[in-house]
């Protein structure tokens, strides 16, 4: 049994399979349905472009189409979208498919998604969407087979969520794959929470940051160079570090010509050829949410530590569990989102399938016990607004954005308001 893409399959076979299918087969659309083969081969060279992202209608995104063979026998198809726009999100999702009638009942719907969530992890999708007809017991139960769960629903359709995350999958592919499908780039300026994280946490920089001091600054996590690359163009020598080296390669195109900038690719828990009381300000601005073995964690805080000189600051950024909570569980996926963050008893649960993983502050904070470090502060940096701008009627003018980015750092540091910013600062002196 495999999975072939259609442009690299026997075409007249694969041609003979569509034909089985109608329009709308309970949900999978024939998007080929009524075409004549001389017009069905027009269309498999169309997709041999659409799967590498090139001449693709408005509102499509890239996508892989594959048949399934079984002994040599045709007998379904598989559509993969290697990511989701808004429509794809909040409807169809990141795979269809559909069995021919003859061979529907042998299980192979299930082998098929099986595989097809085996090509999803390989681009880096951590958490597949799909949709089912409400009157469509049968795929239901197969995406069931597969470990998915209800989203949410309507009328006619459920949403679905599926793990796509193999056991077997290291922490550093996982990270890897997921950062190398997303725009990371652009996350800090496109939206009104990672504007405000981004001033938050240049705010706390630059209060311990000082360039009069010639002080060397090194950003671990430091993704595409958003945080380093301004803080070169500020006059600092800055070392930035990144696990991904898609993210290392734009960062290096980014700042071209910034002399006193100095990427390299490195994991926060084994700061290869990094020296001893080197930086005057350590940055970790990223591994922490993607950290999850007791024994790692302990890793990336040493290392930083151990890199920063005497005196020297070093800030950790982290996720609330809790903000993470309502920005993401409250649309109808409460009860999942429990069983994913929390034990039966209520205590955090910290595991590589979350992608992100989440803290209470207190537990944070203790993770420096017996460390080489005094604390200075634990601050929010976004407050609640990520969960506000999932409201579709969120608006915010700039005139009241300056307001609030001013209001906010007024209270950042409050204790009964830690818990509902999605992204913290724990910020500590190197003793």
């Amino acid at each position: 049994m495999e999975l072939i893409r259609v442009q690299d399959s026997d075409y007249r076979k694969t041609y003979e399979l569509y034909m089985t299918f109608d329009e709308d087969e309970n949900g999978f659309i024939n998007s080929v349905y009524g075409y004549d083969y001389d017009k069905f081969l027009e269309w498999i060279e169309m997709k041999r472009n659409w799967s590498m992202g090139k001449g693709l209608p408005e509102g499509f995104v890239p996508d892989t189409s594959f048949v399934l063979s079984v002994d040599g026998e045709y007998v379904g198809v598989f559509n993969l979208r290697h990511y989701l726009n808004d429509f794809l999100r909040n409807g169809p999702g990141h795979i269809g498919y559909g069995i021919s009638r003859k061979y529907r009942g042998h299980g192979y719907a299930t082998a098929g998604l099986k595989m097809t969530l085996g090509k999803a992890r390989e681009i880096g999708i951590h958490e597949a969407y799909l949709s089912v007809n409400k009157d469509n017991p049968a795929s239901l139960q197969v995406q069931l087979n597969n470990g998915a769960y209800i989203h949410h629903e309507d009328d006619k359709e459920y949403y679905i969520r599926i793990n796509a995350i193999s056991e077997s999958d290291s922490r550093e592919k996982i990270v890897c794959d997921y950062y190398d499908q997303t725009d990371e780039d652009g996350r800090l300026d496109k939206s009104r929470h990672g504007q405000l994280e981004y001033a938050t946490t240049m705010h706390y920089i630059h209060k311990f940051a000082d360039k009069d001091k010639n002080f060397k600054i090194l950003e671990v996590g430091a993704a595409t160079g958003r945080y380093s690359i301004a803080l070169a163009k500020e006059g600092f020598d800055v070392t930035a570090v990144d696990l991904v080296e898609k993210n290392i390669e734009i960062l290096k195109k980014n700042s071209e010509g910034i002399t006193n900038i100095h990427p390299m690719l490195g994991d926060a828990t084994k700061l290869t050829g990094l020296e001893g009381d080197s930086f005057d300000v350590t940055l970790v601005l990223g591994p922490m949410y993607h950290l999850y073995d007791r024994e790692d964690v302990d890793k990336a805080i040493d290392e930083a530590i151990r890199v920063t000189k005497p005196g020297g600051t070093i800030m950790f950024a982290f996720i609330s569990v809790f903000a993470f909570m309502y920005a993401n569980h409250l649309d109808g996926n409460w009860k999942n989102g429990e069983k994913e963050n929390f034990t039966e008893d209520y205590k955090i649960r910290h595991f590589k399938e979350q992608m992100f993983t989440g803290y209470d502050v207190t537990e944070f904070e203790g993770l420096f016990t017996g460390k080489k470090t005094e604390h200075i502060t634990t601050t929010g940096v976004d407050g609640f607004i990520l969960s506000m701008e999932m409201n579709p009627e969120f608006e915010i003018s700039d005139e009241d954005f300056e307001s609030l980015k001013k209001w906010y750092l007024a209270f950042s540091e409050k204790r009964e308001l830690l818990g509902s910013s999605t992204h913290l600062l724990y910020i500590c002196k190197k003793i």
